[in-house]
């Protein structure tokens, strides 16, 4: 890799699939990036973006990498999710690297600090509305780590931070549509579970605003403006773009088959509303609902979703 530039850079630690669209947002306004990935093709894709990558892998974490970077960085968005231990079947614990990250950083005078979580945080709120306020009842392990993640990252007390909440993020390359094609996708019961869902885009625009004008300490929620049930969704894409209904899976064996953070991703039910968020950060969603977003992604990649379907029913 190239030597660092002097001027100050925003750091996505974890550049994914949100990394890379928020990369290029704000390398589009001028604004240097760089982004750590595990791997060299995820660099290559980085680098298109407009940012620049730093090889750093996680799960074996080389910290004089990022060392380098030390007073040429003004922000951080920690994007890594939290992994499962290999603790043995059955395990419910999860590795983490924020403490070490914290500290890691905590010298280097860092302006804002923006930690993107999740909505697994609440919990089912069997169909309930659940705003920024309310309050946490994670009921997966995987919720109950971010949780932790959150509280470390805005009690950190060295670095002002925000919190970001998306809930299912989707977008070119990852959505309903790939799924269903695929046959990766199931109905859990009669699919009446109240699903919420934001767009890649709106989500990079979410952190973008938590980034330049979220206020230290808050918690903001990434989320589109229609909760609707799971059935839904699958009835429209069925209707809209011809692909085959997904197959059904019981509660019953749901819970059997499943692990505990696939089964509460799947059953929870809420209704997320977002916006307090979109008017603090002055937010406008360019996908406001899953009708939008999934047409957005059909018109970008028919051909390849067509190409997973006629795959899939090869089988």
């Amino acid at each position: 890799m190239s030597a660092p530039r002097v001027d100050k850079h925003v750091l996505i630690f974890g550049c994914g699939f949100t990394g890379t669209v928020l990369a290029q947002r704000l390398a589009f306004r001028g604004i240097p990036v760089v982004g750590t990935t595990r791997s060299e093709a995820r660099a290559s894709v980085i680098r298109t973006r407009g940012a620049q990558p730093v090889l750093f892998d996680t799960a074996a974490p080389n910290w004089d990498v990022l060392a380098a970077w030390r007073g040429r960085v003004r922000a951080l968005v920690h994007m890594v999710p939290p992994t499962m231990a290999d603790a043995g079947a059955g395990s419910d614990a999860y590795d983490d690297v924020t403490a070490e990250l914290l500290e890691r950083v905590e010298g280097w005078g860092l302006e804002a600090l923006v930690y993107v979580s999740s909505t697994s945080v609440y919990g089912d709120h069997g169909g309930d509305v659940v705003t920024e306020a309310t309050p946490c009842a994670p009921d997966s392990p995987r919720g109950r780590a971010r949780r932790e993640i959150e509280e470390r990252v805005l009690g950190n007390g060295a670095v002002p931070a925000t919190v970001v909440r998306p809930s299912g993020i989707y977008g070119p390359g990852r959505s309903q549509l790939h799924r269903m094609a695929a046959g990766r996708y199931r109905l859990i019961g009669e699919g009446e579970a109240i699903t919420n869902r934001i767009h890649v885009a709106d989500l990079a625009a979410i952190v973008d605003g938590a980034l330049t004008r979220g206020e230290a300490g808050a918690v903001y929620l990434a989320s589109d403006a229609t909760p609707v049930t799971q059935r839904e969704v699958a009835e429209h894409v069925t209707a809209t773009y011809g692909l085959p209904a997904p197959p059904r899976m019981s509660l019953a064996e749901a819970r059997v088959r499943l692990t505990k953070d696939v089964l509460a991703m799947m059953t929870s039910s809420k209704r997320l509303d977002a916006s307090a968020t979109l008017a603090a950060l002055g937010v406008r969603l360019r996908y406001p609902s899953y009708r939008e977003g999934l047409a957005d992604v059909w018109l970008r990649e028919r051909a390849a979703i067509e190409a997973l379907a006629a795959g899939a029913s090869a089988l």
